[in-house]
């Protein structure tokens, strides 16, 4: 697998005060690219460049405790200006995150994980060594049918549980699919963006932190790989990724259309979570490449207006389509309208209703839990079943049975 029209073996140099990686590399690499080591406390970087040839990549050790020095040698070549491509190289999780971050602030283009295949390393190694394109110039586009699915929990208002509910449903669609139990996804296949104000509440509920931020991600889409997530990307035990906002990075206007294009061919479903987000402030690009828009709303009336001024926005914006589907949250049945009323009032499909339990959400996200951990058979989770369906397309659907119309639900309950 050549590198490119010139040379067909690159030389790859492992920079590293020890070897320790010398012995794993050359067992996947060989043939297919030359090693060697370079003793990083005998050689500085200026040594390195000299004596690398033109097909030459430098390899920087991020494991363990040579971290921050291959970190400060990143650094030493970005300030020499060097133009040899420098790949980092690091395990999978969330131990390596701070990490990587700080090699990405450093110069440092591409990773690799040194469990990869020879074909995934090679894959990196070629992509390291081909010119950076100006700003400008457009990114290769994607062919459609690899994106993944991307899906917008809409909150109308701040206060109807759309953070809450998208915690939830990321959870628990990753632990129904966790390499633990069923050997068949990958770690990373599920992604919580959280674009919700007040920034990090998803982080929050999750007891996470979340150290590479949603405006990084803008400023680095070129970096974005499935390894490259894999580490940067804060990862709940469960094995949902997050990828949250710093506060104020909305109110710029940035559409993030090369970004949603890139996460959508890392992940194969990723949720956004967009809870008390004026819909004015939403950027257009997440609706407009959204494969659904689930309004999140309660039976308040405050909450009605907003849904109604919702409505009006995205039929502004000519995104009022058959993508919207409404979601009633905190339902009361002997309190407001009922939620086939809202449907039919606001003429949207009835997606889901979820029971009023925001007293024993509020307790257990007080001592840092989530309902499917602390009570796994709650009415909340429950009701959030036909969600879970409709996001899982390998979970198979319940039964067969014709769906009941609002029409027909608003019958019922009015004969009763």
């Amino acid at each position: 697998m050549p590198l490119n029209q010139s040379a067909t073996e690159p030389e790859l140099l492992l920079y590293s005060p020890d070897n320790r990686h010398m012995a794993r590399l050359g067992t996947v690499l060989s043939g297919q690219a030359s090693l060697r080591w370079v003793d990083a406390r005998e050689t500085s970087a200026r040594q390195l460049l000299d004596g690398a040839s033109g097909n030459a990549i430098v390899l920087l050790d991020y494991c363990g405790g040579n971290a921050a020095y291959s970190t400060d040698i990143a650094r030493q070549l970005a300030t020499l200006q060097a133009m040899v491509p420098v790949v980092g190289i690091g395990t999978s999780g969330p131990e390596q995150a701070n990490h990587l971050l700080a090699a990405m602030r450093a110069g440092v283009r591409d990773f690799i994980d040194v469990d990869n295949t020879a074909v995934q390393m090679l894959e990196v190694f070629e992509r390291a060594s081909t010119p950076v394109l100006p700003r400008a110039a457009p990114s290769p586009s994607i062919e459609p049918a690899t994106l993944g699915r991307l899906i917008v929990l809409l909150g109308v208002r701040p206060g109807v549980g759309t953070s809450t509910l998208a915690t939830h449903l990321g959870v628990s669609l990753a632990e129904q699919h966790s390499p633990q139990r069923d050997g068949s996804q990958p770690q990373s296949w599920l992604l919580l963006l959280d674009l919700g104000q007040p920034s990090a509440d998803a982080a929050l509920y999750l007891g996470m932190e979340s150290q590479f931020s949603y405006d990084e991600a803008l400023r680095n889409v070129e970096r974005l790989d499935r390894t490259f997530a894999g580490t940067a990307f804060a990862h709940h035990a469960s094995g949902l990724a997050l990828l949250g906002n710093s506060s104020g990075t909305l109110q710029k206007k940035h559409e993030p259309t090369a970004l949603l294009e890139r996460l959508r061919s890392v992940f194969a479903l990723t949720l956004c979570d967009s809870g008390g987000l004026p819909i004015q402030l939403m950027p257009s690009a997440v609706l407009q490449n959204a494969t659904e828009v689930w309004l999140v709303t309660d039976q308040s009336i405050g909450s009605l207006v907003s849904l109604d001024q919702t409505m009006r926005e995205l039929e502004q914006r000519g995104l009022r389509d058959d993508r919207l589907q409404l979601i009633v949250n905190h339902y009361d049945a002997n309190a407001g309208l009922a939620d086939v009323q809202i449907a039919q009032r606001f003429q949207l499909p009835l997606l889901a209703t979820l029971p009023e339990r925001s007293r024993v959400l509020r307790s257990n996200a007080g001592l840092g839990r989530l309902l499917t951990e602390a009570a796994p058979r709650d009415p909340y989770l429950k009701a959030m079943v036909p969600l879970l369906q409709r996001l899982d397309r390998r979970r198979p659907v319940s039964a067969p049975a014709a769906p009941v119309s609002p029409l027909a639900r608003l019958a019922n309950l009015l004969g009763k």
